[in-house]
């Protein structure tokens, strides 16, 4: 009978040391795992959904004697938008949307004053902001994985097409000096365009938030 316990219990001892073993390999394996990947993404939430906009502004001075687009309209390359007393027509640069209009007929107009703003809604991408401290470790072409918050769950995949050469506030006139005199060393942001890919033609709207996972 002892012999059947000490027999049982050396089996039993070695389960346990093999599945000891095993767990421990595997908490290794995991825990590389995760190190490796960690080291080799970044992960922001500091993205929206954006486009490329294009500012008309007046090109002399003048009396506004039509203007015929509103925010939130379509407009075509080469359509009329407006017309100026001393310009025979305002027309729009590209296929896309108006975003931003102030102006109406009959107002006056100095020269480069802002008349609208049209995104060029047929190529809308996820503008990401990178910290300048990560920025070498990213280039075009790099992989990404993108979360909406309008649609959860969903991930998008797509890849960096552009690293902008300038920060984010470099041409916003913004002084890191205070007052006193005294300069406040603040991280720079520098932006990133990301395209996805949108299979189901998902409606997507300016300034969503997002979520963007990079893989270098």
């Amino acid at each position: 009978m002892n012999n059947q316990i000490k027999n049982f219990t050396q089996k039993l001892n070695k389960k346990i040391y093999i599945a000891l073993t095993i767990i421990v390999i595997a908490g290794c394996v995991l825990g590389y795992y995760f190190l490796s990947v960690s080291m080799s993404t970044f992960s922001t939430d500091n993205a929206r959904v954006t486009a490329k906009m294009y500012p008309i502004s007046a090109v002399s001075s003048g009396k506004l004697l039509e203007w015929n687009v509103r925010e939130g309209d379509l407009v075509q390359k080469d359509e009329v938008l407006g017309r100026q007393e001393t310009l025979p027509y305002i027309v729009s640069p590209i296929n896309g949307t108006v975003v931003k209009s102030d102006v109406q007929a009959g107002q006056s107009e100095a020269v480069g004053s802002q008349l609208a703003i049209i995104a060029d809604t047929d190529h809308m991408y996820i503008g990401v902001n990178i910290e300048e401290t990560k920025i070498m470790k990213i280039a075009v072409g790099d992989r990404v994985d993108v979360k909406i918050d309008a649609y959860k769950g969903k991930i998008f995949h797509g890849k960096i097409t552009e690293i902008q050469s300038t920060t984010q506030t470099y041409f916003s006139g913004i002084s890191s000096f205070t007052t006193s005199g005294t300069y406040n060393k603040v991280t720079q942001l520098i932006p990133v365009k990301v395209e996805i890919e949108n299979k189901e033609n998902l409606p997507m709207a300016f300034g969503m938030n997002a979520q963007a996972k990079i893989y270098f």
